[in-house]
């Protein structure tokens, strides 16, 4: 009897097995549980389990964690168990399979690894908290170990066709798809009338498993003359029902024929209109004969194809003349003794040559045939290539894939040509292969069902044949991460090359709200997975980061579609201090700050003192500027002069003023513009007088008869000092410095310095 096909199953873990402290044997026809009496490390631990009993123990279910915790005493440090980290993944020793979601038993907060290297696991038993949980520890620490002994033996099921699956202090049998009983010992068979062949066709079938049981499959073929419609095989399912109906056999049929011009056409249909074992004869018209010596009779093979192409009739030649044939030619002439007037000749090339130019030529009125003779040229096939997965290997004795070349195909290994094609071809005289391309199609295998995991499709590359080396994919749904291989391919022993893989759903990493923001989610599949949604939200006077987007969302490749958002403070635009003025503000112009304004000293401010940030991101006033202290315009004195320090009147200009000869200044000679916008004296005035000599003496003479103590010395020095002041009136430059530097004395007339 055959090899039942593997169910698969979903294990809570591989098998657990138990042992009391003083190493009692507790089970009969079950497992039989030991413990050290001994601590040790955790690789001590297994080499001690391996030597005295099978292995360390696993786990299978939390019924055998609630008898273990029942069961064992309470010891120090609790007990190693056989699961361990390996390659990042935590791993049954014992089956070497990876520890699934569904499966972990983890105490709270566990695992940790809060030692760092914690990789192997210690099961709390008679513990007040996290009783009969996990907890991951170092694997150099000492521990008491926890062994089994299976109870599994070679026969305990039908070998092939079940797997032994430990219990408490028993095992069951799992059978393999197509098998049942209690030790799997009988195959699903399906009905033996339900392959019965329909009419023209015959089965054939056999039975690896006994006559029509799971998995035995028959093959149809059609008599000679019909084709095959529907699938040629079917096989026994472990539903006791065939995987496909028997086919049909159909009639082959050739193409249509018609009767040809100039011609009549005799047919006799045995077995169906223009179908296999139709024969049709055709016969001319007189003075008209079958071309190219084509057979009169056509014979629908089992092909689906006519012996010959379709006959035509062409117009008997009139007499000939001697006519010299072209290379690989010949002439024919309806007559061959009286060359008259209008008889025509036919040129024909010799087999595998095509003829280019007129076949006819005509006897004119001018003695002369009406046309010149043909050439034949060598008949050409179609070019061939070599099949993919296979190889060709041509003759060529006339030409590159011209009338008599010959080409051999041959399968790579693992392939075969398809349909049974003929594995050499031959270019006839007609231009065409003898059949058709061959092409090579690869050997089909056995194949087995295969189901998808949750959340998971499979496609494979072969989803009807599954033949040698087609592969099949597994892909999981949007938003889920495919755990395991995601491949499988089908080898020669007919088996997968892998298991189906798990799909875990997705997670993006966790979000947190922004400091002077809210952030709130949607996890429609789970805590930040896909398709979780979270949207942030600033505090007034704040904004999100350089235009970041306000909502994030969990895409399907686990990250989310733009970064963590933050919130940054609004930033009005930056000011600079006003010309001839000053700026001092409270912060770096961030919403809140506020910025006061003042000018330096002949500068009035225009505009607001103060202005501040607002959360739009705008200064509350438009920033004021400083405008200078503007003093009226002076007149120029007539007859006289002026010289200003600036072109403008601005606070600080400075104006001195001087007299023509003959005139003398009536105020101030120098006037400065002060900071309110006014003169510091009277506008001038240039008055005449007489001979300022005599002027000069007179004001000397009534100086010194009031004071009568001035000598003739001083007067000198007045005299000096008034043709000085009006010397540098007439020479004052606005752009010189010399005489401003201290400020500049003002001086009265003559006639005042008593």
């Amino acid at each position: 009897m055959g090899v039942c096909v593997k169910v698969p199953v979903h294990f809570f873990a591989s098998l657990v097995l138990i042992s009391s402290v003083l190493n009692i044997w507790r089970g009969s026809e079950g497992w039989s549980y030991h413990s050290s009496h001994f601590k040790m490390d955790w690789e001590h631990a297994r080499q001690w389990c391996r030597q005295n009993y099978t292995d360390m123990v696993a786990i299978q279910n939390k019924e055998e964690i609630s008898h273990l915790n029942k069961f064992l005493p309470k010891v120090d440090g609790y007990y190693w168990i056989g699961i361990r980290k390996i390659d990042d993944r935590w791993t049954w020793v014992g089956t070497n399979k990876t520890l699934t979601k569904e499966a972990e038993n983890w105490a709270d907060k566990e695992p940790n690894n809060g030692g760092n290297n914690e990789d192997c696991v210690e099961i709390y038993i008679k513990r007040t908290q996290d009783e009969g949980k996990w907890n991951d520890e170092s694997c150099l620490k000492k521990k008491t170990a926890l062994c089994y002994t299976a109870s599994c033996k070679d026969d305990s099921c039908v070998s092939g066709q079940g797997e032994c699956v430990e219990t408490i202090n028993s095992h069951t049998c799992s059978c393999f798809k197509g098998c049942y009983g209690e030790r799997c010992e009988h195959v699903v068979k399906c009905k033996p009338n339900e392959v019965t062949p329909a009419g023209h066709a015959s089965v054939q079938c056999f039975h690896p498993k006994g006559n029509f049981s799971y998995d035995s499959h028959c093959e149809y073929s059609c008599e000679e003359g019909y084709e095959l419609k529907g699938s040629s095989t079917t096989r026994c399912t472990s539903t006791t029902e065939w995987s496909s109906k028997p086919p049909t056999c159909q009639l082959i049929q050739c193409p249509e024929l018609i009767k040809p011009q100039e011609g009549e056409m005799q047919c006799n249909h045995p077995m169906g209109r223009f179908s296999y074992q139709s024969t049709c004869e055709f016969v001319c018209k007189e003075g008209y004969k079958l071309r190219d010596n084509r057979s009169s009779t056509l014979f629908c093979g089992a092909t689906g194809r006519w012996n010959d192409s379709q006959p035509t009739c062409e117009i008997v030649k009139c007499k000939p003349e001697d006519l010299t044939p072209p290379d690989h030619a010949t002439v024919q002439c309806s007559d061959t003794t009286d060359f008259s007037y209008d008889s025509q000749c036919e040129y024909s090339c010799e087999e595998g040559y095509e003829l280019k130019g007129s076949s006819t030529t005509r006897c004119t009125s001018t003695t002369e045939w009406s046309s010149k003779p043909p050439t034949c040229q060598l008949i050409q096939c179609p070019e061939l290539i070599k099949p993919q997965e296979g190889e060709m290997q041509c003759n060529h004795p006339m030409g590159r894939f011209s009338y008599q070349s010959t080409c051999e195909f041959v399968c790579k290994e693992g392939y075969k040509l398809r349909d049974n094609s003929s594995s050499t071809l031959f270019c006839g005289a007609t231009g065409r292969w003898n059949d058709s391309k061959p092409t090579c199609e690869i050997v089909k295998c056995k194949s087995e069902d295969l189901t998808p995991p949750d959340h998971a499709t499979v496609q494979c590359s072969d989803p009807t044949d599954f033949s040698y080396d087609s592969q099949c994919e597994y892909s999981c749904e949007e938003g889920y991460e495919l755990k395991g291989s995601s491949t499988t391919r089908c080898t020669s022993t007919t088996e997968w090359s892998s298991k189906p893989p798990t799909c875990e759903l997705i997670q993006c990493p966790e979000l947190i709200k922004p400091q002077e923001g809210e952030m709130r989610c949607n996890h429609p599949l789970g805590r930040f997975s896909y398709q979780s949604t979270c949207e942030f939200v600033c505090e007034e006077g704040y904004k999100l980061q350089d235009n970041s987007s306000s909502t994030l969302f969990c895409g399907a490749t686990g990250h989310w579609n733009d970064s963590q958002p933050t919130c940054e403070i609004h930033h009005c635009p930056a000011l600079g201090s006003p010309v001839n003025g000053e700026l001092s503000c409270t912060s770096s112009f961030s919403y809140g700050s506020k910025c006061s304004f003042d000018c330096v000293e002949g500068f009035l401010l225009q505009g607001a003192l103060e202005i501040s940030c607002t959360k739009m991101a705008k200064w509350s006033h438009e920033p004021p500027h400083c405008e200078a202290v503007v003093c009226p315009q002076l007149p120029e004195p007539i007859n006289g002069h002026m010289n200003c320090s600036s072109e403008d009147p601005i606070f600080g200009t400075v104006c001195t003023f001087s007299c023509l000869d003959g005139h003398q200044l009536i105020s101030d000679e120098i006037m400065t513009c002060n900071l309110n916008g006014s003169w510091s004296g009277e506008v001038a005035l240039c008055q005449a007088h007489p001979d300022p000599s005599a002027s000069l003496i007179k004001a000397t003479e009534v100086t010194l008869g009031v004071a009568g103590i001035i000598s003739s010395s001083s007067l000198f020095l007045v005299y000096w000092i008034l043709k000085r002041l009006r010397s540098k009136a007439d020479k004052f430059d606005l752009n010189s410095t010399s005489d401003i530097e201290d400020p500049p004395q003002v001086y009265k007339s003559v006639d005042s310095l008593i």
